[in-house]
Formats: C-alpha cells, sequence, structure tokens
C-alpha cells in the first residue's frame, strides 16, 4: 500500500505546509478548459475558512470514480505554489488568469481572496495519473496532507481520456457538457446533424445543429439556459436534458438539407403530436 505524501516526499513537497483540496464538478469543468482555465478559477477562494489557510502549497484533484465499498475518489491533477494572497478588489487579477472565468464568476466574488498561484513543474509529470481513495467524507473537500493519509489505489501509466463513445452510442445531460473530455467536446463541434432532447418526464424535442461549432454549439444554449431560445421549452420551464444525437449531416449537405431531415425525425417520432416540437 502507497501514500500520497510519499509521492509529495519524493518530489520534494512537504506534507505539513500542504493542503489537498478535491474540487467540485465546476474545478472539473475549468479543468476541461485547460491548466491555465483551472489555474484561474483556483486562485479566488471563499474568505472565511479558505481552504489554503497557512499553506504554501495546494495538491488539487478533481472527483474520481466511487469505489465498490462506497469511498469517494480523487483525480490528482497537480500541486500549485502559494504565491500571494489578497482580499479581492475586482481591480488586481491572479497571476493565472483567464477572461472568461472571472467574467463568468464575478457575480459570485464576493469576500473572496485573490491568489497568486504557480504551477509546480515536478508534478507535472504525474498529471491526471494518481487516482486516490479520498474517504467517505467527500464533503471535506479541503485536507492538510499531514493528517491524512491517502491511499494511492491507481497510478496510470499516461494520462488518459475514456474513448469517445461514437455519436450513434453519445448521450450525456446538458447539464454536463462541460464536463466531457477535450476529444469529445472536439469530436461534438466538427459535426452537424439532427438530435434528440428527453426531459425527466419524457418529454421529448428534436432540434437541428447547423451552425460552425455543431452539436455541441447548439447544446450549449441548453447548458447555459434551459431553452436555447425555443419558446415552448422556454414557457415549460426545464432546465436540463438528456441529449442524443438521431443523425450525423453529410460535409455535402446544406442547411436547407438539414432542416428537412429535422422535419423527417420530427414526423417519425411523433415529437409535434407528443412531444414539444410545435412546428
Amino acid at each position: 500500500m502507497f501514500y500520497f505524501n510519499e509521492y509529495l516526499l519524493k518530489i520534494g513537497v512537504d506534507p505539513v505546509k500542504t493542503r489537498l483540496l478535491r474540487h467540485d464538478n465546476r474545478g472539473l469543468a475549468a479543468w476541461r478548459r485547460g491548466e491555465l482555465a483551472f489555474g484561474c478559477f483556483a486562485s479566488f477562494q471563499t474568505m472565511a475558512r479558505s481552504p489554503y489557510g497557512g499553506a504554501e502549497l495546494a495538491c488539487h484533484f478533481v472527483p474520481g470514480p466511487t469505489l465498490p465499498d462506497g469511498d469517494a475518489t480523487a483525480l490528482y491533477i497537480g500541486t500549485t505554489k502559494i504565491i500571494d494572497r489578497w482580499s479581492w478588489d475586482g481591480i488586481r487579477i491572479p497571476v493565472l488568469q483567464d477572461t472568461s472565468i472571472i467574467e463568468n464568476q464575478r457575480s459570485q466574488l464576493v469576500n473572496v481572496e485573490a491568489f497568486d498561484l504557480e504551477w509546480c513543474n515536478a508534478a507535472k509529470a504525474f498529471s491526471e495519473r494518481i487516482l486516490v481513495r479520498w474517504g467517505s467524507g467527500s464533503r471535506a473537500w479541503f485536507q492538510r496532507a499531514e493528517r491524512r493519509q491517502k491511499e494511492i489505489v491507481e497510478v496510470r501509466r499516461q494520462a488518459q481520456e475514456d474513448p469517445f463513445p461514437g455519436f450513434s452510442s453519445f448521450s450525456c445531460q446538458t447539464k454536463d457538457l462541460s464536463l466531457l473530455p477535450q476529444t469529445w467536446r472536439n469530436a461534438l463541434k466538427s459535426e452537424k446533424g439532427i438530435y434528440l432532447l428527453v426531459t425527466g418526464g419524457g418529454d421529448q424535442y428534436v432540434g437541428s445543429a447547423t451552425g460552425q461549432d455543431g452539436f455541441l454549439g447548439r447544446w450549449s444554449a441548453y447548458e447555459a439556459n434551459g431553452h436555447g431560445g425555443n419558446v415552448v421549452l422556454r414557457e415549460r420551464g426545464h432546465r436540463d436534458y438528456s441529449v442524443s444525437i438521431l443523425e450525423v449531416s453529410s460535409p455535402a449537405m446544406t442547411e436547407r438539407e438539414i432542416l428537412e431531415r429535422e422535419i423527417h425525425w420530427k414526423k417519425k417520432l411523433g415529437s409535434r403530436a407528443h412531444g414539444l416540437n410545435k412546428n
């Protein structure tokens, strides 16, 4: 049995000076956008009971799969040095900065501290390769490294993403789109076609993706506001859908031809008479 603190000591990190942070899906979504975006996300913390309190370094994790015994796991993504801290005033920007991260969070950045963080190069080789047993107390999302021995349950030979299942097998909740691996997101951006939304109650909506960013671009609108500009969906007040792909369009198809295929699927599934399509 090996422990995470043993890894820290091997890369020259003192567990006494280190905090362990298991971020939630917001952190995972930021990590999917890249190291800089995640670093900016992690640069803001609540002023009351900051997870960085008294620490010089922070080891960052994102949620991993649940173990058979019910314990939560955490996937290690890297370690940052804590260089500086200050009360966030909306003016001084952290060293690790991403404009969209800051703008998306700005309304929530009240009574928070900002930090200048610096990624530890010695730790980068094991990013997304170490999976630890976090334990049953996953709500305790930040902990002192020297007080919490974390068993290493898996060391991967290399960072890996689950393979894309293919367009015909793909399904996802719209609220989880930002959590998809980047290779999946790229695949979904690359194709246009016809898709199906299904509400929790089983109501269906057939739509088409014809824009530059393909399926992902169209679905991102549903993720953002729950209706994507559709009047009926707005009236129904749904916030989340199961989304899947009915048909990938040929690259040679025009937008008009894609819309004709959308009409075909509406008739085939009866989504006008018994679903959420009204045109």
